[in-house]
């Protein structure tokens, strides 16, 4: 007995002037919204929506006026996943809302690559804490409902280098270990402490107790951090967070290596 299966795509999946544009048959059904619900901290999703897009819009290495590139948004049975590269492709953000963040369905597996414009920001900046977030997430865009309406964003082509930074980024994180965690309070007064401005010097993060402290030589344990202002947007996201955790290669990273991920644990 056999059985036939049909697949039906929105359009072919071009490559044009470097940009890959992918397109899904949407499995089971066509071409399926991705992820339809409201969020559950909606103020925290929104901080740390508007933290990806930020690191989107910045190029690090040679500040000037904002990239055009904008995040990615995956859907999986057990999460919704937001990730970007900043414009000079030296730092890599992501904001992965699992099953208790959200109170929807994910319908499939998915990703779409869509713009974060000013209306999306505004809308995200003025979230309170009890106002509610709706996320709608098609492979054409990304719906954004809030007290004051809806905002759409449409697909956009992705970035042939963000491909490559995707396929390496994961080999990259795979290949590091926990370092250090602190505490929110710690983290922040961390953050305070890191230089100001487009500072390209090369430091050293080395756990102390409960906290962190910077050194300008590799020391035993200490974690590379190229480009302590690439951190700043965490800033914005500490007023949810419970800790820091900070992680770094399982060998020791020379200057030119890799910089110090760190991640939010947020509540």
């Amino acid at each position: 007995m056999s059985a036939l299966q049909t697949y039906r795509y929105l359009q072919p999946s071009a490559l044009h002037r470097g940009d890959l544009a992918l397109q899904t048959s949407g499995g089971p059904a066509t071409n399926p919204r991705f992820f339809s619900g409201f969020l559950t901290t909606p103020q925290a999703a929104a901080a740390g929506l508007l933290a990806v897009a930020e690191v989107a819009r910045t190029r690090y290495h040679q500040p000037v006026s904002p990239a055009s590139l904008d995040p990615v948004v995956t859907g999986s049975r057990d999460r919704m996943r937001f990730e970007s590269f900043s414009g000079c492709c030296g730092v890599y953000a992501r904001l992965d809302i699992v099953p208790a963040g959200f109170d929807g369905d994910i319908v499939e597996h998915g990703t779409t690559n869509v713009d974060v414009n000013a209306p999306l920001r505004e809308a995200l900046a003025r979230v309170g804490g009890i106002d509610p977030l709706h996320l709608s997430v098609g492979p054409d865009e990304l719906t954004v409902s809030t007290l004051d309406g809806s905002v759409v964003e449409k697909k956009v082509p992705l970035p042939g280098r963000w491909l490559r930074g995707f396929a390496e980024v994961h080999l990259v994180a795979a290949a590091m270990q926990p370092r250090a965690e602190v505490p929110v309070a710690e983290a922040a007064a961390f953050l305070r402490r890191l230089p100001a401005g487009n500072d390209r010097s090369v430091l050293w993060v080395v756990p102390a107790g409960r906290s962190l402290r910077l050194t300008s030589r590799p020391v035993p344990g200490a974690v590379c951090l190229a480009g302590a202002g690439r951190l700043a947007t965490l800033r914005g996201l500490l007023r949810y967070a419970k800790t820091l955790r900070v992680y770094g290669p399982r060998r020791r990273c020379r200057a030119s290596g890799s910089s110090t991920p760190a991640r939010c644990g947020c509540r």
